[in-house]
């Protein structure tokens, strides 16, 4: 897997590498906050696939719904990791989504625990994005006030994943159509997938010299 690669024997090649490709991902996620739409589109490869529980598209449908969507997220950036092997690398940014919106008469704090998975490839000498996934791990929804009125219903709870339930419920109050099937702590097996995948990517990272 690719969380098996050696850390701590950096070339300094490989810290310059790691440190452009660390702020790549977090740019991107400062320009989703702040609404700057074309510097975020300009962290995709034109051939991007992103896939979140509201959508799975392109770089162009990914930053127009972005634009457009009805509820502004905010990530809190724990920690990002970079593994990287020649021109590729995967790198991993620990997050906590937070939304702040209007629901059932309340106004609501939504807060999501979750592991960005990026893909990140050197194409002409500049990395880009590949492709991002998120890997659920557990959520919580209450009101913004003390005396507030709103309080998930358990069952309604129920009808969905539990590492990102409250995710979900608020998509569909919003008229959504939430993905119930991507990567979570609740389905080991939906990881263990993912990451076979992107090691498997990673790996025929060697050899493309020319990229680097």
């Amino acid at each position: 897997m690719f969380y098996q690669y050696p850390m701590g024997k950096n070339t300094i090649q490989d810290v310059e590498d790691k440190a452009n490709i660390r702020e790549l991902i977090e740019f991107e996620r400062y320009c989703r906050d702040y609404m700057h739409w074309e510097e975020m589109r300009n962290c995709y490869h034109d051939d991007a696939v992103i896939t979140v529980s509201w959508m799975k598209g392109g770089p162009d449908e990914f930053t127009e719904k972005s634009r457009v969507r009805p509820a502004p997220a905010k990530h809190k950036i724990f920690n990002t990791l970079v593994w990287k092997n020649g021109a590729r690398a995967i790198a991993e940014c620990i997050v906590m989504i937070q939304i702040r919106c209007p629901l059932d008469g309340d106004i609501v704090d939504l807060s999501t625990h979750t592991r960005l998975h990026y893909r990140v490839e050197k194409r002409q000498g500049v990395w880009k994005i590949c492709s991002m996934d998120a890997v659920y791990e557990k959520d919580t929804m209450r009101s913004a006030f003390t005396d507030g009125t709103f309080s998930a219903d358990r069952e309604e709870l129920e009808k969905y994943r539990p590492t990102y339930a409250n995710m979900m419920l608020r998509q569909v109050h919003y008229g959504g159509s939430p993905n119930g099937e991507l990567a979570g702590e609740d389905r080991p097996e939906s990881i263990e997938a993912l990451y076979k995948e992107s090691s498997a990517w990673l790996e025929a990272g060697v050899g493309r010299e020319e990229d680097r």
